[in-house]
């Protein structure tokens, strides 16, 4: 309260976004599976700090030699690359989103598909259809691989 009697709304509004991005995290919780939930937990539960349990679930253990010392490379801008995991015990680089092998500073092949692929929403960039859920890209994959 201020003196005068009226109520303070200094800092109201971040307040008023914390409690409506609460609300949203609540709901997409209520709808995730229960498997999930538990997995989330669970590697709250182990993880020694925040950078740990972001490193396991948005990165994971390498798919080259299981270490857990991996990250995300940064991109040219200085910034971490979202999409693509590094290992720094054996230098393996993949896409996160469909777990093929990179050159480093080379952008996945997937990204080609995805731009030419007529599900994805131009003024967004965003594709309704995972990579590990998409016939093309998993197509593709496939072709690589063999």
């Amino acid at each position: 309260m201020k003196k005068n009697g009226k109520k303070s709304t200094r800092g109201s509004g971040k307040k008023t976004k914390e409690a409506q991005e609460k609300q949203e995290f609540e709901k997409l919780w209520e709808t995730m599976p229960e498997e999930a939930r538990d997995e989330l937990v669970r590697l709250a539960e182990d993880s020694e700090s925040e950078d740990e349990f972001v490193r396991a679930v948005f990165v994971g253990d390498c798919p080259r030699c299981a270490s857990d010392e991996t990250g995300m490379t940064e991109g040219p801008d200085g910034e971490e690359d979202l999409t693509v995991g590094v290992c720094k015990a054996c230098d393996y680089v993949w896409c996160l989103e469909c777990d093929q092998e990179l050159t480093p500073g080379t952008p996945c092949g997937h990204w080609d598909i995805c731009e030419s692929c007529e599900e994805m929403d131009d003024e967004s960039g965003i594709c309704p259809t995972s990579p590990d859920q998409c016939d093309v890209i998993q197509t593709w994959l496939s072709q690589k691989r063999s």
